[in-house]
This record gives structure tokens, sequence and C-alpha cells, in this order.
């Protein structure tokens, strides 16, 4: 690409990624320190800490969250390294790794509903074995989601996470030569599980430590996911502050943004056991991995991962089946299996609104998703021009740290600080305003998805081009970007996905006048309408598929397209 000032675009665009991020952490952290001029609050105080740690709700909420939100990621790097270590270059694991992708595209709440319909007590498993099993004609009286303990919850984020820390593991098996290490190991008689508890999981526990990050801040600040299927009494620290914050009495939000600022200091001290913790087991383990022994107890925790991991992977699968069963379903008496009677009438009362709600939801999501393309293709490229001028391979910028803050950061510990600038600046519940914050969540992914496939990129192709025909542009985008267009695609459906399934960047921003099908999704959930949040979630989960599956099948057929289109159109500008 042939830029000019590439340092400058470089420093514009890291100063719009760092203002709103400031200004969101200023705008939540003064507010917990008493300064709140809206209110006519100018005095540093105490004074919400104190009414926090007075609250008996917050530490209700914080021991649930801190129960789901590491549970859940122990599990499910668990599943995920054991189903990497079982299935590994075997041939019915690409099968496997197929599924990934729609589990993957699909946002949270979708699954969370699909969740609700499965394990409910009058739910689809109930069904399943009623009456001749369980001898019930009607549900029984349990409390299977929302349960105080937070074990739905926990399931949910496995469901939701697994799929992901495969996926990161899979794209890093070259860099360890996982292949190798296999049959060297297995040629000097070592089992396949000890192999890899001994050799190939400490080295790529290092490489995958940011994704487990992640992961691990996800599952402390959920929200969407919390809301459906999460306990309401307490629920987890992420739905309580909301509450706070969504409280008529402005005040409260003093105290909220105080609970936001010990949310971000849980998540450190999270990231910091979990490392220390981390650093013992490997202390603990050293003599076991290097014993000379071939096989171990300790593997049969791998096996029971396989086991698990798979019933994660069908559990998710048939609740996504089960949206589309309730979305068409006329009727549907407990304990029946199936519908009884189907109809296409559910679909068509609440068309008009599915109508206004998915062309909110693409809207936005394609014009976030190009935004994003946009900046990272840029990013990169300056990018390029410095490791070229430089000849270092590994140097980075400070935009390559800054893009994970939004991402580990939780969203209600510096959007509300958001909000009140957006209502300074008259934006609240704009299009603008809902686009800017959705752009925070999708670029990073976008960024990330983009960085290898495009630093990797052979420029000799492109200075070829330009040698036999001197148009820069025309040249850098008939040639890289063709050349590019499967990581392209491959982005550009990451993100769409992504800027599908935010919830509170959508509800801050929007304030309710854009509502999505994320949104109203969640907010139907508990309104007891099956059939309808079954409509909103299929669609939900409809459009992020269709994008996925999109991305893979239009890049190999893209050429072969165009050239058909040129000879056609050559044709009939020569019969006119």
């Amino acid at each position: 690409m042939p830029l000019k000032h590439a340092k400058w675009i470089t420093g514009i665009i890291t100063l719009l990624l760092v203002f709103p991020i400031v200004i969101g952490l200023v705008g939540t952290l003064l507010p917990a320190f008493q300064y709140f001029p809206p209110l006519g609050e100018y005095n540093i105080s105490l004074i919400p800490w104190r009414n926090l740690f007075a609250q008996g709700e917050f530490y209700a909420s914080l021991k649930l969250t801190l129960i789901t939100g590491i549970v859940a990621p122990v599990l499910a790097l668990w599943f995920s390294l054991s189903l990497l270590a079982w299935g590994y270059q075997r041939p019915f694991f690409h099968k496997i790794e197929a599924l990934l992708s729609p589990i993957l595209a699909i946002p949270h709440a979708a699954i969370a509903i699909g969740l609700l319909f499965l394990l409910s007590p009058s739910g689809w498993l109930v069904r399943l074995f009623s009456p001749w099993l369980t001898g019930f004609d009607r549900p029984p009286n349990w409390i299977t989601v929302q349960d105080p303990y937070g074990i739905s919850l926990i399931i949910a984020l496995v469901i939701k996470e697994m799929p992901y820390l495969l996926f990161v593991m899979l794209a890093t098996m070259k860099s360890i030569k996982a292949r190798e290490s296999l049959q060297v190991g297995q040629a000097l008689g070592y089992c396949r599980f000890t192999l890899w508890r001994k050799v190939l999981i400490p080295q790529l526990y290092p490489i995958i430590r940011l994704p487990i990050f992640i992961v691990i801040a996800f599952s402390l600040t959920v929200v969407d996911l919390a809301l459906v299927i999460g306990p309401n009494t307490p629920s987890t620290l992420a739905v309580t502050l909301l509450r706070w914050f969504n409280d008529p009495d402005l005040s409260m939000r003093l105290m909220a943004s105080a609970g936001a600022i010990s949310l971000m200091l849980v998540i450190v001290f999270v990231l910091v056991g979990w490392e220390i913790s981390h650093l013992l087991l490997s202390k603990l383990t050293r003599a076991e991995r290097s014993n000379g022994k071939r096989c171990g107890l300790t593997d049969s925790m791998l096996r029971m991962g396989v086991l698990l991991g798979l019933l994660t992977l069908l559990n998710a699968f048939i609740a996504l089946a089960l949206l589309p069963i309730w979305s068409l379903a006329r009727r549907w008496r407990f304990p029946d299996a199936l519908p009884t009677q189907w109809t296409w009438d559910n679909l068509d009362r609440a068309t008009p609104l599915l109508i206004e709600l998915t062309l909110n939801t693409l809207t936005i999501a394609f014009i976030t998703t190009l935004l994003a393309g946009v900046i990272s293709v840029v990013m990169l490229e300056t990018k390029r021009h410095d490791i070229a001028r430089s000849s270092q391979t590994d140097k980075t910028h400070v935009f390559d740290w800054l893009i994970y803050i939004p991402i580990l950061l939780p969203q209600i510990g510096f959007l509300f600080g958001l909000h009140v600038l957006l209502i300074y600046l008259d934006l609240n519940g704009d299009l603008c305003a809902i686009v800017a914050l959705h752009l925070m969540y999708v670029l990073p992914y976008v960024y990330l998805t983009l960085k290898g496939p495009y630093l990797a990129y052979e420029e000799e192709y492109l200075r070829q081009a330009n040698r036999l025909n001197h148009r820069p542009w025309q040249n850098y985008i008939r040639v890289k970007i063709a050349m590019l267009k499967p990581a392209l695609f491959t982005a550009f459906a990451i993100g769409f996905s992504v800027s599908i399934a935010q919830y509170l960047p959508t509800l801050i921003a929007g304030e309710g006048r854009y509502s999505t099908l994320t949104t109203e999704a969640v907010a139907q959930a508990a309104s007891g309408n099956r059939k309808q949040v079954g409509s909103m979630a299929m669609l939900q989960a409809l459009f992020p598929i269709l994008v996925f599956w999109l991305a893979q099948f239009i890049p190999p057929r893209w050429t072969k397209w165009r050239f058909a289109l040129g000879n056609l159109l050559s044709k009939i500008s020569r019969r006119s």
C-alpha cells in the first residue's frame, strides 16, 4: 500500500484507540471517589467504598463471580487440552475441527437461551426421559438453570470458551512441532496422553497464555450470559453493577463505580494467582515429567476430559437445535419430546419486530466490521513499513499492546464512564455511538486475525506487479488484497460475529433506541415466551454461521466468478 506519513497515521489511530479507554477509565475512577459533577459532587471521598463494603450483596456477588469465573476457565482448558491430546493428527478429528467454527460464530446469548430450553425443569433433557424413566407428568420443582451455585452459568461459559481455546491451540501446533514430537515419543514407547502431559502441554501453555487470560477476564465480567442463565439472588458482580448503574437513584452510580474498580482489581488478582498456581504446579510435577515412565495414572485425567469435552460439544449442538424447534412449535406440552403441532405463525406474528431487529443488527455489524477491517489493514501496512525499514521482524508498536486492553478490561468497568461522555456530547442513542463502542471490541479480533497472514505475505509479488505496470494502488488491490482474500474474509466473519454478540455496548450507547437481536433476546429471555425468544435467538445464531460459511465458500471461487463476469460483460458490450 503506497502510504504516506505512516507514522502520523499510526499515531492518530493509536490516539483514537487510547482516548475512549482513558476517558472510560477516568469516568469510572473519579465517581468511585465521590467526584461526580453531574450530581454536584466535587470533593474526593471514600464514602462510595464504605458504602460498597457495607453491602452484603457485594460479597455474595463477588463470591459467585470468583467461583464461576475461575471454575469455568479451568474446565474449558482441561477439556480443550484433553480433546487436543486425544484427537490431534487423527483423521476423524478433522470433523470435530470443522464443528468449532459454528460454535465460535454463535453469540453468547443464543447459546444461553438454547441451554435454557435444554436444561430447565421443563426442558428437552427432562422431556427425553419422561415419563418412562423419571415418572414425571409435570415439570419437576427443580432449580436446574439460574441456580444459586452458578452451575448452569459455568456450563454455558465452558460451552463458549472450550471451542475458542481448542481453536487457538490448533493454530499453534506447528510452532511447537507437535507432529514430530509425537512421532519420536511414540517410537520410544510413550503413551499418547503421557507425551502430551510431559512434553507438549508444557510447550503449548506459554503460547496460549494470553488467550487463557482473555477467557478468564470474560468469565469474570460476562453480563449477557449471566443475565440469561446465571443466578439472580445474588447475581454475579457484573450483573449487580449493571443494576446499580441503572438504578433511578443516581447516587448509586458512585457505589457502582467503586464496584467496577473492584472488579478490575479482581481480574488482576485472579490472573496473578493463576500464574502463581501454574508456576507451583510446574515445580511440583517437574520430577514426574522427567521420570521416564511411559504411562502414568494422571493420564486418566485427560481421558476423563475427552469424555466431558465431547459431552460439552454435544450439549452445545442440541441446545442450538432447539432454537428453530421452539420457533416453529405450535403445541408442545410436557412431557412430549417433540412438538405435536408445527406452525409458521410464530414467525409470521414476529416478522415486523424481527425485520427491524435484523436490520439494526446487520447494519451495525457490517459498518463496524468494515471499519475494523480498514483500520487493521492500514495499521498492519504501517507496521510492515516499519519492519522493512528497521529489519527487525519482532518489532512491536504500542498499538500491539493497546489492542488487548478492551478485551481484558471488564466492559462494565469503563463503558459507563464513556456513557457520561456520550451524554455530554449529546451522542447517546445515536447509531454512530453504537458503532464506535462496537468497534472497540471488534477491532482487536479483526486485527489479531489478519496480523499473521498479512505480515507473512511475500511482498515480491507486489514488487513484480509494480515493475510491469507502475500503478501502486491498483496493483495493491488486484494483487496483494486478492491473494489475502481468505484471511480478509475470515477476519470479516470473526468481526461480524463479535459485533452481533455485543450486548452491553449496544445497551449503553443505544439507550433502547436501537434494539438488536441480542439485546431483545436477552430482554425477552425471562418472559416465558419461548417461541418468540427462540425465533430471535435462531436469527442471532443464523447470520454469523452464514457469514462464516460464505467466508469459506467465496474465496476459492472468487477468481472464477470474476473472469466469468468479465467475459459476460465483454460479450454484452460487443453485441451492443
